[in-house]
């Protein structure tokens, strides 16, 4: 199978528009039809429907977009790893994580990797929320991810490394910043400002069901897809946002930090890679994870 007709047919199947697939490849609508037609060809099934209103894929379609994802993901691990050896690195390490890990224990694990004299590329992804980490994991284009939950997938290993306590972000005008640690019961009356619950339904859910605990459901006055978004809004006043102890790195003008007492809410952070694939760099990574949490 040609890999040039197979990342035309992605493209394609994200756009639903051959105008704007053919756009994104830098090649004429002629060849991107002619490019589809030879892989319908060659597959013997129709891949595409396409009508005078709408572009959608068939069930054949669908099943080859999961396998093409994959396909090339491992290709371009390919050739970038020929792309490092040539220039002297031993591989890559694509690392996948929540900001929870990336202001947590995540610069303290690379420190002993690099100790170690890591000859490889690292190659560190922000994400928002468990599941997609998951899907990079299982398609190849992540080698080990930072997050919450992992569903029971046979090709995933995860562990626990931490559970961690939270922090209140309240207005430094409010009377809680005076104090150093607050009970979750003690921000039942404070509209709240927390993260769009898409972005990370195990995560907004953690702090719902601790309120509930509590014996309150939180008002949301603002949403914020980003730690930084949602300071802001606390600065301005909407309301508080709880968040992992382990952003408490991060500070904003108007805003205090306060602590909770882990008995209230805590969440664990999970490592998570590909039982079958498992790369040089990868190794050494894990062996840091070891020396750092002393797991075995």
């Amino acid at each position: 199978m040609d890999l040039r007709q197979l990342r035309s047919f992605v493209v394609l199947a994200e756009e639903l528009h051959f105008g704007r697939a053919a756009s994104r490849l830098g090649i004429a609508q002629p060849s991107l039809s002619q490019q589809l037609q030879q892989l319908e060809a060659e597959l013997d099934i129709a891949l595409v429907e396409r009508t005078s209103r709408r572009v959608c894929l068939t069930e054949a379609g669908s099943v080859l977009l999961r396998g093409a994802n994959r396909t090339l993901a491992e290709a371009d691990r390919a050739a970038t790893a020929v792309h490092d050896l040539r220039s002297g690195r031993a591989g890559r390490l694509v690392i996948g994580s929540l900001g929870a890990g990336l202001n947590g224990p995540l610069p303290d694990i690379l420190r002993l990797v690099r100790a170690g004299g890591a000859p490889f590329t690292i190659h560190a992804r922000h994400f928002g929320d468990s599941a997609s980490q998951e899907r990079e994991l299982l398609a190849g284009t992540l080698d080990v991810a930072l997050l919450r939950e992992v569903a029971h997938h046979r090709a995933i290993e995860s562990r626990e490394i931490l559970s961690e306590p939270f922090v209140a972000y309240v207005p430094a005008d409010d009377p809680l910043a005076a104090r150093g640690q607050i009970s979750l019961a003690d921000l039942a009356s404070h509209p709240f400002v927390l993260w769009p619950r898409h972005l990370g339904e195990s995560f907004y859910d953690i702090i719902i069901d601790a309120c509930s605990r509590h014996g309150f459901t939180p008002a949301i006055a603002g949403v914020g897809d980003s730690l930084e978004a949602q300071l802001a809004l606390v600065a301005a006043g909407l309301g508080v946002s709880i968040q992992a102890a382990s952003n408490q790195s991060l500070s904003r003008a108007g805003v205090t930090m306060v602590r909770l007492p882990p008995a209230d809410i805590s969440a664990r952070l999970r490592v998570a890679y590909h039982k079958w694939r498992r790369p040089p760099a990868l190794t050494q990574f894990l062996s840091a994870l070891r020396e750092t949490f002393g797991q075995t």
